[in-house]
């Protein structure tokens, strides 16, 4: 299903480096300057809008993510088909804000016949996303990007259970304070690299969690969940200090399609 009417202005891919990646550090160990924000205190979530011009949209925008999931429209989308083959993880990184792992090469999905790229992805404990009112203990965050610099971003929530694949490989690499990262091996993340289509999901037009929460950008929410032990949340929440989740933002006139 063509969903391009419901779509707001789009952002560019040096809005997805800047800010979708958390402005993590390079090579040289520098990051961009930016207005401190963080998820309690003054520079909390209901303060990230005075930090900072660029912040805005953190209170006024329209569009906000994350939301509650409820009362979906039926819209019969089509199915969101996976490619992360080949995939190849750079590094994961603390950086104050979450656990991210930056994506080397490999990975993409095909949405609205339009390829997006896997860029990263990261965690927010507890989950950002609700659905019926239900928070989750953890939620991963997989950022692609089209060519043209549009966001796709597709959200599995963990729900407690055995112990996750892919976590039992990230856990001994996390870093515990901010700034510093360890590089992935090959097969660090080999867990991921499948091949399939994703048919059962939500769908909705939201934004960057984060400051500057600019809009545009296609949320896919699985409905399938990941599992997650008790030691393997432990040890997630302990290397993330802190709860990172920005509160629910008010739905308006979007709709969610089902």
């Amino acid at each position: 299903m063509n969903l391009k009417p419901l779509l707001i202005p789009v952002l560019s891919l040096t809005t997805l480096l800047n800010h979708t990646l958390y402005a993590a550090q390079d090579t040289a160990g520098k990051t961009a300057e930016s207005p401190k924000w963080s998820y309690q205190g003054d520079a909390g979530p209901e303060n990230w809008s005075k930090l900072s011009t660029d912040y805005h949209a953190c209170q006024y925008g329209k569009n906000q993510s994350p939301v509650n999931i409820s009362q979906a429209t039926d819209a019969k989308m089509g199915t969101v088909d996976y490619d992360y083959s080949m995939l190849t993880g750079e590094r994961i990184i603390n950086n104050g804000h979450t656990l991210q792992v930056d994506i080397r090469s490999g990975g993409e999905i095909s949405l609205d016949g339009k390829t997006y790229h896997l860029k990263q992805f990261h965690f927010h404990s507890p989950s950002e996303n609700t659905i019926n009112q239900r928070s989750f203990p953890l939620e991963v965050h997989f950022v692609h990007a089209s060519e043209s610099g549009e966001l796709a971003v597709v959200a599995m929530m963990y729900q407690p259970g055995p112990p996750d694949p892919l976590l039992n490989q990230l856990l001994p690499l996390l870093p515990q304070e901010k700034g510093q990262q360890n590089r992935l091996g090959s097969k660090t993340i080999a867990v991921l690299e499948t091949e399939k289509k994703l048919k059962h999901y939500f769908r909705y037009n939201g934004s960057l969690t984060t400051p500057p929460c600019s809009e545009g950008v296609t949320w896919i929410v699985n409905k399938a969940h990941f599992t997650i032990s008790p030691p393997q949340l432990v040890a997630m929440q302990r290397a993330l200090k802190n709860p990172n989740n920005r509160p629910l933002q008010p739905l308006n006139s979007r709709l969610i399609l089902d």
